[in-house]
């Protein structure tokens, strides 16, 4: 099978672009299965392409912009498959506009170059509820010509934002100094609504993600008067799905700007009955004098703590729904709760990341 990127091979974004979908999924599922002994059939992303609501781009060398290859050069793409076709109409925007501007690229594919102050563009779009949004990061505090920008792009999005990152490490966020427009994005999903700021962390495949929330739906079982525990619960979108079915919800955030806004969303939908905490899960669990029926935990890749999860087995909740977006590190931590009594019961795979290794999975565990 042929790619249709004309960029596949140089760009390692979508590495497994060349092998058919259903072939990919198998070879999905049967890694979870090998890591659980059994799952549910792996659910299909409802698009293979354009499904991502957000993509960070890097400046490059004569004005190019795409993404990295390598240390220092940028692959000029002229069609991402990952995002909407919008969002390569905007790239070719900003290609003239720093061109126009002799805003040279921060990477160069010679180390001795002399590096100039465009580092990334993030481009974030809402799936369900059409609006975009940028931020651009720059190397310094060079005063970027924000607004000549808005004048020349905003008829392709809803807001435009000019961020600073100093730091040498080679990420996408940066400290925010100016805005014109919108400095966040709107999004639903499955009829909720949420406000995500540009900087904030959201789920990035907008549709596979409502499958998502109806699976911990599903696996959590709510009645109506239990009381549920959120761990890394970023912006909410888990714990204010599931907030209707509940006696109470409280979210804990190491990212006291997503908490907050967990908190802003709470009110945006009407939902009385959720709370946050902010602070590292870890320290904010062994604080914990309640007792909750149900424990759900979605973890970045490196897994959940190994104080949270002892905190979590005197807790002793009836059940726990873990979400990860790393099936190997969730197999670890699930041998140390087994060490309390819990089994897994249920264990579906989703592909969240089409054309992508990456796997999301979901176990629900019981006493």
């Amino acid at each position: 099978m042929s790619a249709p990127c004309q960029h596949f091979g140089a760009c390692g974004g979508c590495v497994l672009q060349n092998v058919p979908y259903e072939e990919q999924l198998k070879r999905k599922e049967a890694v979870v299965r090998n890591l659980f002994g059994e799952c549910l059939p792996i659910i299909p992303s409802p698009e293979t392409f354009f499904y991502r609501n957000r993509l960070d781009f890097a400046f490059g060398p004569n004005y190019t912009l795409g993404l990295k290859a390598g240390k220092f050069d940028v692959i000029n793409i002229e069609k991402c498959w990952l995002m909407s076709e919008g969002s390569n109409a905007i790239l070719d925007r900003l290609r003239y506009f720093v061109s126009w501007k002799k805003l040279k690229g921060y990477r160069y594919a010679l180390p001795n170059k002399e590096r100039g102050p465009m580092r990334h563009v993030v481009i974030r779009e809402g799936k369900n509820i059409k609006n975009t949004i940028l931020n651009i990061l720059t190397a310094d505090k060079v005063e970027f010509p924000l607004e000549a920008l808005w004048e020349k792009i905003q008829n392709l999005v809803q807001g435009v934002t000019w961020s600073i990152n100093l730091s040498p490490a080679d990420r996408s966020y940066g400290e925010i100094q100016k805005t014109f427009g919108q400095d966040y994005y709107l999004e639903s999903l499955n009829g909720l609504k949420f406000k995500i700021p540009v900087q904030s962390f959201f789920q990035t495949n907008t549709h596979q993600a409502e499958n998502l929330l109806k699976i911990v739906a599903d696996f959590a079982d709510l009645q109506g008067g239990e009381t549920l525990l959120d761990l890394y619960s970023g912006t909410g979108s888990i714990g204010l799905s599931l907030a209707n079915k509940a006696k109470a919800v409280v979210g804990v955030e190491e990212n006291a700007a997503a908490a907050e806004l967990s908190k802003a969303n709470a009110e945006l939908n009407g939902i009385k009955n959720y709370a946050a905490k902010v602070g590292r899960v870890e320290n904010v669990v062994k604080a914990l004098e309640e007792k909750f029926d149900l424990v759900v935990l979605d973890p970045p890749r490196p897994g959940v703590h190994k104080k949270a999860l002892q905190k979590i087995g005197e807790i002793r909740p009836q059940k726990i729904v873990y979400v990860s977006c790393n099936p190997l590190t969730q197999k670890t931590d699930v041998e140390l709760l087994r060490s309390f009594g819990y089994k897994v019961e249920k264990c579906q795979p989703l592909d969240m990341f089409p054309h992508t290794p990456h796997i999301e999975n979901i176990l629900l565990l019981r006493r």
